[in-house]
């Protein structure tokens, strides 16, 4: 197995990626990378979007897990454990690819990876998309509605935002969700606690994740980690899957 390498704000890292990330849980196939196509995304979403709403699952389900045919095409680090607001290593991954279309978010999935034996404890929650891998950022702030401006309540202390650009959770032309499946509200788990999406307009798809902290601090540096992964599904549709992991405790 050669040692796969990623640059990331300037920091070159060497990790040995497996064929295939561990799931656990209700967590579908774990995500690390795929490659990068050429091109500029550019393309807006529908000015006043109307879809019916996506289903859910019970709390703490998260979300169907791939088909057992689909396989791995690629995978990769795209942020290693760190603290996302670090201002030497914002918490930033840019993916090049052309438009239209833009990548559509099809299913959203949690999973629970605190008693995975020698890994660092986390909860994952993973976005998979159609088309290619997005770019995006993360930090940890308040979930402030993209349109209202107001700030949306999640369960819990803290709250990660992820914002997607060039990417949406609606179909062209506006008329329904693309998303298939997703948790229910709340999540169930003891740390990640709570999801809710934010924002679905020009291209631009917010969300947040709430994490309840067993003991408040007043500056906590919890680190994050995101992996991409592209699979292949038995009838030949490439998935490409987003997965933001939140450390359980405080990980350099």
């Amino acid at each position: 197995m050669k040692p796969i390498r990623t640059t990331v704000a300037g920091v070159t890292l060497a990790i040995a990626m497996p064929a295939l990330l561990a799931a656990c849980g209700s967590q579908p196939a774990s995500p690390a990378a795929g490659p990068s196509t050429s091109g500029t995304p550019s393309a807006t979403a529908p000015a006043s979007p109307r879809w019916t709403p996506a289903p859910t699952q019970t709390p703490g389900s998260g979300a169907t897990s791939p088909t057992p045919a689909s396989r791995v095409v690629s995978s990769r680090l795209a942020y290693p454990w760190h603290w996302p607001n670090d201002v030497a290593m914002p918490g930033r991954v840019a993916n090049t690819y052309p438009v239209p279309p833009v990548p559509e978010l099809v299913r959203i999935s949690v999973g629970d990876h605190t008693g995975d034996h020698g890994q660092v404890p986390y909860y994952r929650m993973s976005f998979t998309f159609t088309g290619a891998f997005p770019s995006y950022r993360f930090e940890w702030a308040k979930l402030v509605g993209d349109a209202s401006g107001k700030v949306i309540p999640l369960r819990g202390t803290d709250s990660l935002k992820i914002v997607f650009t060039q990417a949406r959770a609606h179909t062209a032309d506006g008329t329904r969700s693309t998303i298939v499946s997703q948790p229910g509200r709340p999540l169930g788990y003891p740390w990640m606690t709570d999801f809710a999406q934010a924002g679905d307009f020009e291209g631009v798809l917010t969300y947040g994740i709430g994490v309840t902290r067993p003991i408040l601090q007043s500056n906590p540096q919890t680190s994050v980690r995101a992996y991409e992964v592209e699979t292949v599904t038995a009838t030949g549709q490439h998935l490409y899957v987003v997965a933001i992991d939140i450390a359980a405790g405080q990980h350099a």
